[in-house]
């Protein structure tokens, strides 16, 4: 052997690293993630993986809330702590039965700080299930024993920090010392726990408010508790029990009517354009053409047009990588698009491109009018970006924001990702509609997950509302069409680990039937069935 054989991932890491954010902080081997304190062993086919990756900044992720576990273990062992949705890129926390103070906050970020200081080491645990169910008996942790409890592995790895055990997805970093930047800040009855992200790993994101998010994703956990589903395990039970039935019919009531209410409103307000923006798979199609019916049956006549009409086609930009940047504004003829809005707004009037995606031209129009009854309706990741609505008077604008925002736990200290639902949706829509392969999906998402951050979600809070199109039901029936498309990823995939990743989040889930689904659900754009599609 030679001598890099003989030496573990973190001595040669540690010849790079400042230990500060940025830093390496796991290393990939033959394609799968792994801690820097495994050896290096006789493979050469390997890479260190640092905070400014997606893998790395979870990484960074789970080992910071894992010092808030400790911390708050310390500070308030009788009370729960709670990790729930994303905030302001970080993460909105409870300790149930308590109204947190901002001393209490105070004491928590010093404990961490205390943690980071000393760098003890983060320590990994393979168990049996009924050994981890031991171990984390006298915890009071339910809620991860029920997960625990319907997983089908005979094996479960539990971290251990100063005598605190808990579960996270992935690794660890090798110890505290390696999360020094963050920030808590008192929020409503809680905190919010802030850490960088991969696209600026040396520094916290800005504070903005984001009311109307925050009360989107309440309104979703309230309306959830209200049923009895607060976490995976409540809506495992409930499939199990084959009652999912009533949860697909109340879930489909429960957007029907938010659909409804803003038809109501759009009358009432007197407005004749709807801008629809959102992120990638939020379901911006289906919701447009649903509203287009609510308008219909309130006596408005709706036009849909798709912002994905006004690419430029082979005029779309270049990003620094040389590849056609499709997330951009520029990548849209903005200027036509204003054109046509402002001559629907003076004359009632336009003639409207469509866009031909296999020839990357706009090959055809159609005349489209309007009347004063008439609402347009525009759909497009860029919807709500005052570029794009500029040439019509605001006054009878009504922007909306749509995304998946799931607020459902998988345990008290993991959380469902809304980025990982919207590509959950992305993926079978992808390989249905589109023949992309897993690989194929997964080679886009990283580029469209940038273009969100940067294009996107800046403007989520200048919509008159939110629409979240989470279905509380749906990642039960996304398993059964994505689980085959990612077991496909073959073993030399540069996206084996992602597809593990991706493949252990649905394993928690009980396999969902779609039969009782309707064929106007917004599900259906992306499992197929749908009356809705163009």
């Amino acid at each position: 052997m030679g001598l890099v054989d003989d030496m573990r991932f973190i001595e040669i890491a540690e010849k790079y690293n400042k230990n500060t954010a940025g830093d390496i902080i796991a290393a990939k081997r033959n394609n799968q993630i792994v801690s820097l304190l495994e050896d290096v062993g006789d493979s050469a086919n390997y890479e260190f993986v640092d905070t400014a990756s997606l893998d790395g900044i979870r990484i960074y992720r789970n080992t910071l809330k894992f010092l808030l576990v400790k911390a708050v273990a310390g500070l308030f062992p009788n009370n729960r702590l709670k990790i729930h949705y994303s905030i302001n890129k970080g993460s909105f926390c409870e300790l149930m039965g308590r109204s947190i103070g901002k001393e209490d906050v105070n004491k928590i970020r010093k404990s961490m700080r205390n943690l980071v200081k000393k760098r003890h080491p983060i320590e990994r645990h393979e168990f049996g299930i009924e050994h981890a169910a031991k171990v984390l008996g006298h915890t009071n942790r339910n809620d991860l024993l029920n997960v625990l409890a319907q997983n089908d592995d005979s094996k479960v790895v539990l971290y251990s920090l100063e005598g605190v055990f808990d579960y996270f997805h992935g690794i660890m970093a090798p110890n505290t010392g390696y999360v020094d930047l963050f920030e808590l800040r008192h929020f409503h009855n809680g905190f919010l726990l802030f850490y960088p992200t991969r696209f600026d790993p040396g520094k916290l994101p800005e504070w903005k408010n984001q009311d109307k998010l925050t009360n989107a994703f309440e309104e979703f956990r309230r309306w959830g508790e209200a049923i009895g589903v607060d976490s995976i395990s409540d809506i495992n039970n409930i499939a199990e029990k084959g009652e999912i039935g009533d949860i697909i019919r109340i879930s489909e009531a429960l957007q029907e009517k938010k659909i409804g209410y803003i038809a109501d409103e759009i009358k009432e307000k007197r407005k004749n354009f709807i801008f629809i923006a959102g992120p990638s798979s939020s379901g911006k199609t289906t919701f447009a053409r649903r509203l287009a019916i609510h308008l219909r049956a309130v006596g408005l006549k709706a036009h849909p047009i798709s912002m994905d009409d006004y690419y430029r086609g082979k005029e779309v930009p270049l990003d620094l990588y040389g590849k056609k940047d499709y997330e951009t504004p520029d990548a849209f003829d903005i200027e036509k698009f204003n054109d046509d809005m402002k001559s629907l707004q003076e004359y009632g009037y336009a003639e409207i491109p469509k866009y031909d995606f296999a020839t990357e031209r706009r090959n055809s129009y159609r005349d489209l009018s309007i009347d004063e009854s008439g609402v347009v309706i525009v759909e497009g990741i860029h919807g709500i970006n005052p570029a794009f609505s500029k040439s019509v008077d605001s006054k009878r604008v009504h922007k909306l924001y749509i995304s998946a925002l799931t607020s459902i736990n998988i345990d008290d200290h993991n959380r469902l990702s809304t980025t990982d639902a919207r590509f959950f949706r992305r993926l079978v829509r992808d390989f249905k509609y589109r023949g992309a392969s897993a690989e194929r999906t997964l080679s886009m998402w990283a580029d469209v997950r940038k273009g969100e951050d940067k294009y996107i979600f800046p403007y989520q809070e200048e919509a008159d509302e939110i629409f979240n199109s989470t279905l509380i039901y749906e990642h039960g029936v996304l398993k059964k069409f994505a689980v085959p498309i990612l077991r496909n990823i073959d073993e030399d995939s540069i996206y084996l680990s992602e597809a593990k990743r991706l493949l252990v989040i649905l394993s928690y889930f009980t396999e969902v039937e779609d039969e009782e689904i309707p064929n106007t659900s917004l599900i259906r754009e992306f499992i197929g069935g749908s009356v809705l599609r163009y």
